[in-house]
């Protein structure tokens, strides 16, 4: 039985005047610019590296991925203390059986989470100041073939927030109700998603769009509506909602490879489509790559950057991370300048 916890959260960092370092890290196929920063952060390590991953692959072949596995058993084996969390799957891959084994044998604490829930976070903690956050998987496609959008925060109050997150589902304690205050700009807010807690990535993203007022980028592997009343549905009709009062809004979604489930691309045709229908402009990346990126920018200096899709299970049962970021326009222009080059190469409906 899973240990009830009550863990409360309202950060925000920069208006407090901590100082606080965000660098957004912008992987696309083949600039793997995620891989070089993480690969470098474990590599300077000097105390403790906690990761919480959903999908951690260790493969047979001669691959780069492997590397990251095997800096992480260097570190253990100059001292780091490393814990690696890492989702378990009804059936697991032979390549994530092969990395649990490999960090296992090497002196690594590592662990199954616990199977009543998904964990889909990819959170990285450096010696309790450094966080790394975002959309990125351990696998060869995530890392070298996808568009992906992550941030390193350098910050210990937010690196505490994180690492007091990664503690309680390391030891299965799931029951967690984070609560969010109200923040001022400039901030940083935190957002550990427990499953069935608070649904702060939810709650955060609604009201940075019921409050643009000139623009809305939004960028995402999966958006869905739902035919029933779901909770989820609050962010498609706040973006409608903004669209309707002047705000333009784009949205831009993978589409559905030939690989993916076929209710994939269909799911994402009908959520554009609907979105097309009340006033918003909607495309799909190209084919031949896969846009995992999850990164909304709201008048070109709210924004917020995760591991969550736009769907009920990812908002209301997962387990995600991600951070938003309030009256930051260096940030922000770095980010609608990414969204912009995207948006560019993308394609309309057909």
């Amino acid at each position: 039985m899973r240990s009830p916890a009550i863990f409360f959260l309202f950060l925000g960092l920069i208006a407090l005047g901590e100082p606080v370092s965000v660098t957004p890290i912008l992987s696309i196929p083949q600039v793997p610019r995620y891989f070089e920063w993480v690969l470098g952060a474990i590599e300077n390590a000097e105390e403790e590296i906690l990761i919480m991953l959903s999908d951690c692959r260790r493969y047979a072949r001669p691959s780069r991925v492997n590397t990251l596995l095997d800096a992480l058993a260097e570190a253990a084996g100059r001292g780091v203390q490393v814990k690696v969390l890492l989702e378990r799957r009804d059936e697991i891959p032979p390549e994530e059986e092969a990395a649990f084994a490999y960090l296992e044998k090497n002196g690594i604490e590592v662990r199954w989470d616990d199977p009543e829930s998904t964990l889909h976070a990819k959170l990285l903690v450096f010696d309790r100041t450094e966080v790394v956050l975002g959309s990125t998987p351990w696998t060869y496609n995530g890392l070298f073939e996808s568009v992906q959008v992550d941030f390193a925060v350098r910050s210990p109050t937010a690196a505490q927030t994180f690492r007091r997150f990664f503690g309680f589902l390391w030891e299965g304690r799931y029951r967690v109700e984070p609560r969010l205050g109200e923040a001022k700009a400039p901030a940083l807010i935190p957002l550990p998603e427990f499953p069935e807690g608070e649904a702060l990535h939810l709650e955060v993203a609604a009201r940075l769009l019921e409050e643009a007022r000139k623009e809305i980028d939004l960028c995402l592997y999966m958006l869905r509506r739902y035919p029933w009343d779901s909770p989820v549905n609050r962010l498609t009709d706040a973006l409608i909602s903004a669209a309707a009062r002047g705000v333009r809004v784009r949205v831009l979604l993978e589409g559905g490879e030939s690989w993916m489930e076929p209710d994939f691309a269909s799911d994402a045709r009908e959520v554009a489509t609907y979105l097309l229908l009340h006033g918003v402009e909607a495309r799909f990346d190209p084919p031949g790559s896969t846009l995992h990126a999850k990164f909304l920018v709201v008048d070109g200096e709210d924004l917020l950057v995760s591991s969550a899709n736009w769907a009920y299970y990812s908002l209301i049962k997962n387990v995600e991370a991600g951070v938003a970021l309030l009256g930051t326009p260096a940030l922000g222009s770095i980010l609608a300048d990414f969204f912009e080059a995207l948006w560019a190469q993308a394609r309309p409906l057909p």
